[in-house]
């Protein structure tokens, strides 16, 4: 894409969060359009802005930070969001191959140990330790996973399992600061009698900072984003 393409494409996010009442969107441009030619990075920081559009859209107000990324208020009641990006696999590209030569007939799809040496929910748990420095103290706090890859579907159960067993195991004060996961699988979506969904939402067992009932119902009210919205 070329760079006025680009551009182009980013005064359109910034207008969506303008829209919808983002805080904070000035400073989100500058470290957008301070990643023009990083097309790998640019595109891994859209996918803040996604989250944020995803939280607007759904009755919070948003403002956009450094770190944490996200800062999310329901009726005055404050959570704290940490956004990672887990672009397209090789596994993604492994799998649709397969699923291609064997005419319809149901193949292992998913397994990412073999081309990345660990399983997504194991790499969802590291990622979530790596960050812990960043998620806010004396708050609650969740690390949203924007996923571009079909790998990363129904792992989030997993991935939580882990980081419970990590965080009781270790007893790391700052991994009590992360209260739940969410995953946004940008790249698929399933279908139930309630309408689509493709976001995946767990609450955490040990944390040091409770977050509300109302906070947790609303964000499990949260079912599908139009993957769509903020594409790059």
């Amino acid at each position: 894409m070329e760079t006025s393409n680009v551009l182009q494409f980013i005064d359109q996010c910034i207008m969506q969060l303008k829209r919808k009442g983002a805080v904070g969107v000035e400073q989100y441009e500058e470290k957008l359009k301070n990643n023009v030619k990083n097309v790998e990075i640019l595109h891994d920081l859209l996918f803040e802005g996604r989250a944020a559009l995803l939280f607007l859209n759904n009755g919070f107000k948003v403002t956009l930070r450094d770190s944490p990324d996200l800062k999310v208020e329901l009726d005055n009641e404050v959570v704290y969001a940490e956004v990672k990006h887990f672009r397209e696999k090789e596994q993604d590209r492994i799998d649709e191959k397969a699923m291609s030569e064997t005419r319809g007939l149901l193949v292992p799809i998913g397994d990412t140990t073999a081309t990345e040496g660990s399983a997504v929910c194991e790499q969802i748990v590291e990622v979530a330790i790596r960050k812990a420095d960043q998620y806010m103290m004396n708050a609650p706090n969740i690390l949203i996973i924007e996923s571009s890859s079909d790998s990363t579907s129904l792992t989030l159960s997993s991935a939580a399992h882990e980081y419970n067993d990590r965080a009781r195991k270790t007893n790391d004060p700052r991994l009590r600061r992360l209260n739940a996961l969410m995953l946004v699988n940008a790249c698929s979506t399933e279908f139930e009698r309630s309408g689509p969904w493709n976001i995946e939402f767990c609450i955490l067992d040990h944390f040091d900072t409770p977050i509300s009932k109302k906070l947790i119902f609303a964000l499990f009210d949260i079912r599908y984003q139009d993957p769509r919205t903020g594409a790059f």
